[in-house]
């Protein structure tokens, strides 16, 4: 019986491998949370933006109209 050795012992491997893939994908999903958050953000300012634009743009037409 030359081969009755234990199997090698590669548990706390596979954990650690585990505990890393998982690590990395939560990071990946915290940053698209936080990228989807800034993206609405930047959406609103835009919104803000263009209904001011549109409220000078409307505010001058006027002022053209009344002369």
């Amino acid at each position: 019986m030359i081969f009755q050795e234990a199997p090698a012992e590669t548990f706390n491997y596979m954990i650690l491998g585990y505990a890393v893939i998982l690590g990395s994908m939560g990071l990946h999903v915290v940053s698209l949370l936080v990228r989807f958050r800034n993206l609405h953000r930047d959406l609103e300012v835009l919104d803000e933006v263009q209904a001011g634009e549109a409220a000078v743009t409307g505010s001058e037409s006027r002022m053209r109209t009344s002369r």
